[in-house]
């Protein structure tokens, strides 16, 4: 399947709260793409990570992948265990990340999301395994605000506080 950005971009705006969102759209395009049964991850509950507990009794299979996105303060998780947050954009720079896929994913996102918190939301990205194979969609936490900010950037509209300038 290639990867359809205009939509991926689509559903994430209106998780984002900047269009209507569409339910329907959303469930159809997630199951369709794979996206329903896979998650990105770049902090805490990777593989190896202080929080992978979290996601084991899911199952499933790890691959190593890159994603796009702005990562907020990398070393955040190692220096004092608080996990980034990412601007997701699909013009970002290009970040290596684990892509669980697990068929028990479908039922757990709501329970995943309470886990993240209001300050996160849960959005579409196109990933890319390492070595070899199509670009694949999945689910990915990241920061709301700054997702939301890249993707107003991406329409164009200046986001930044303009106080200097004004008069």
């Amino acid at each position: 399947m290639s990867i359809d950005l205009s939509q991926i971009i689509a559903i994430n705006r209106g998780r984002l709260g900047l269009d209507p969102i569409d339910t329907a759209r959303d469930q159809k395009f997630s199951l369709e793409s794979g996206a329903s049964h896979r998650l990105c991850v770049y902090g805490l509950m990777g593989p190896d990570g202080p929080d992978a507990h979290i996601l084991q009794p899911y199952g499933g299979t790890w691959a190593k992948v890159t994603f796009p996105g702005y990562i907020q303060n990398a070393g955040a998780c190692l220096i004092n265990g608080e996990c980034p947050g990412l601007a997701w954009t699909p013009t970002g720079e290009q970040n290596n990340g684990h892509l669980l896929d697990a068929a028990a994913l479908i039922d757990a996102w709501s329970k995943l999301d309470s886990h993240e918190g209001k300050d996160l939301v849960r959005l579409l990205t196109p990933v890319q395994p390492n070595g070899a194979g199509d670009a694949l969609v999945a689910n990915i936490y990241g920061s709301r605000d700054a997702s939301r900010a890249q993707l107003l950037m991406l329409d164009g509209m200046n986001v930044h506080d303009d106080a200097d300038f004004r008069v």
